[in-house]
């Protein structure tokens, strides 16, 4: 099995605006600067309240710039991975305003019959467009949606989830479904359980960073995310490589050595490390190459580029200012060290100097024994996995 280069990405310009402020010149030429680079996959974002205007509404110009889009990576040679259900993205959640009552509190994505049939037909209309398309390398059904808004029980985020998948298999048979679950499906109990997710999904995959846990040793511990992947397998229980889906290090600017900043997490402020470009480029290496070690299907870059600063003063960058700059390309457009760092990982892949060790064993318990005490298992066996090479 060939592990999988793949990026996560927002236009520089354009960022989460994308939708609104289109501009497929932009695309195109970062669609050939990613491929260049050496990604096989392109992970895109239908941003929910630019596809979904109204109940039970598609805008089909929305799925039109989509199709675009896909078509654009397509002929550079890079497959995508579409996100269908997004709320939550880069420290905002960008609601639909139809899904909010008088008093701005929203309904439940879960369990409210109107918005679950509204996403149903959102994922109905999306796979339909692509159904029989080849360009398309998997549907993710939403990005870290417990941060959006947590299920109410673990059996209303599996009947979600079920709901879309089912949805999507019967317009697109065959196409690959996944879940953008993140660290709190390891560390609390969001009712989002990995074990429960891989009985949905064909895929199990995870997003990990240093900077928002606190079982990390520091910013840039580079065990965080390989283990974090090891664990999504243990926990899936389904013998399946798990993928990291979202990895990366956000930057001070360009020759600035790095710092830590006070920075707004969904409300709450957090410490926060702008790293040194070098450093960046080191954290990268350092995760792939355990990634490779762990037996993990492989790992998406979070994320394409630094945005422009003009967008500063619009959500979310005017507050989560590390968000500006996790890209592997500048504002704007040159390469950061780590860009190069991707370029030389697919040209040993491709020289077959990869290998690929098998799926790390990391869990000793059962899934309903870790999920009795998430967080004390994860740093139990955290606390394992680093010192396995001291002993």
């Amino acid at each position: 099995m060939t592990f999988e280069l793949g990026i996560n990405y927002w236009p520089r310009r354009s960022a989460m605006y994308m939708w609104e402020d289109f501009d497929m010149g932009e695309v195109r030429e970062d669609m050939t600067h990613m491929a260049d680079l050496g990604f096989d996959v392109v992970r895109v974002f239908a941003r929910t309240k630019d596809f979904l205007p109204a109940p039970s509404t598609v805008d089909g110009s929305m799925i039109a710039r989509l199709v675009e889009v896909v078509r654009a990576a397509a002929d550079t040679g890079l497959r995508v991975v579409p996100t269908l259900i997004v709320v939550n993205m880069s420290g905002t959640i960008w609601w639909p305003a139809w899904m909010l009552d008088a008093q701005g509190r929203p309904g439940d994505l879960f369990s409210d019959p109107v918005i679950l049939r509204s996403q149903a037909v959102l994922a109905q209309t999306c796979a339909g467009a692509f159904a029989g398309d080849a360009a398309i390398r998997a549907f993710d059904l939403a990005n870290e949606i417990d941060d959006a808004q947590l299920p109410r029980s673990r059996e209303a985020a599996c009947a979600w989830g079920s709901m879309l998948a089912s949805t999507i298999r019967a317009e697109a048979p065959g196409v690959q479904i996944r879940i953008g679950a993140h660290l709190p499906s390891l560390t609390t109990d969001n009712k989002m359980r990995v074990d429960d997710l891989a009985d949905i999904v064909d895929e199990d995959v995870m997003h990990a960073y240093p900077l928002y846990s606190d079982f990390a040793r520091s910013f840039l511990d580079p065990e965080l995310v390989p283990f974090s992947c090891a664990l999504t397998a243990g926990l899936g229980g389904a013998g399946r490589r798990p993928l990291m889906q979202e990895f990366g290090m956000c930057t001070a600017p360009s020759g600035s050595a790095g710092r830590t900043i006070t920075d707004d997490f969904l409300g709450v402020p957090r410490s926060q490390y702008l790293a040194s470009e070098k450093e960046q480029a080191a954290y990268y290496e350092e995760v792939l190459e355990r990634l490779v070690a762990t037996g993990a299907a492989g790992a998406y870059a979070w994320c394409y580029a630094d945005y422009d600063p003009r967008l500063f003063e619009r959500p979310p960058l005017a507050t989560a200012v590390r968000e500006r700059t996790f890209g592997l390309v500048r504002a704007d457009g040159s390469e950061k060290p780590a860009a190069d760092v991707f370029r030389k990982f697919r040209q040993r892949r491709d020289d077959g100097t990869l290998v690929q060790a098998p799926i790390a064993r990391v869990l000793d318990v059962s899934a309903d024994e870790y999920y009795l005490e998430p967080a004390k298992h994860f740093g139990r066996l955290y606390s394992k996995w680093v010192a396995r090479g001291t002993s």
